[in-house]
């Protein structure tokens, strides 16, 4: 088998792998999460950047959505500080006892439930984040309300989407889906490689 050969079968089965994912969501799997660590991630993805960019600060009550191993989780806490708080919630317990073995006693506030039944009051949040994982979410319309909801008035949603993710969702379509649930886009950061959507919740 040439190299050509090899080079056009893994695209064929990426392109595959991003149809089906954007037909049918599903959460990334846990078995997977190394993949999420790799050094080659950085080349294209920092995650010191997406926490700066999603608008976290010191004393902030903060949700992550999907939170993975931890990657960002690590410095989002950092950003927080002691006066913050940081709650994240996984639909899969392995993932929320990666975020608990990586960061130990330093780690957040972990909840295992849906990104679009959030089990929250209303109002609670100053800030909502996600890293990659948007266009994981099945219903992304009840998602949204959910965010909203648990936002107090004026609160931030950010979503950060990054290639070569197979979820990856352009930033048109993204502010197309959100903007009608009581959201105004407040401001987009980066490019269409690595982008930050922040929006202001009404």
């Amino acid at each position: 088998m040439t190299a050509l050969s090899v080079l056009l079968a893994v695209l064929a089965v990426g392109a595959g792998a991003y149809a089906v994912k954007h037909i049918h969501p599903f959460a990334f799997p846990v078995w997977l999460t190394p993949l999420l660590e790799a050094p080659t991630r950085r080349l294209f993805f920092d995650r010191e950047r997406a926490v700066e960019w999603s608008g976290l600060a010191p004393g902030m009550r903060a949700l992550e959505i999907g939170p993975g191993g931890g990657y960002v989780t690590e410095p989002a806490a950092a950003r927080l500080g002691p006066n913050g708080r940081l709650v994240c919630l996984d639909l899969q317990i392995g993932m929320l006892r990666k975020v608990r073995d990586r960061l130990g006693p330093a780690a957040p506030a972990l909840v295992c439930a849906s990104g679009s039944a959030l089990p929250f009051r209303a109002g609670v949040f100053d800030l909502v984040f996600m890293v990659a994982v948007f266009g994981e979410i099945p219903d992304k319309h009840g998602a949204v309300r959910e965010y909203a909801r648990v936002l107090r008035p004026g609160g931030t949603l950010a979503v950060t989407e990054h290639l070569p993710d197979p979820d990856y969702t352009r930033s048109a379509a993204l502010c197309r889906l959100i903007a009608p649930h009581g959201f105004a886009p407040e401001r987009c950061m980066g490019s269409w490689v690595h982008y930050t959507y922040r929006f202001t919740r009404a």
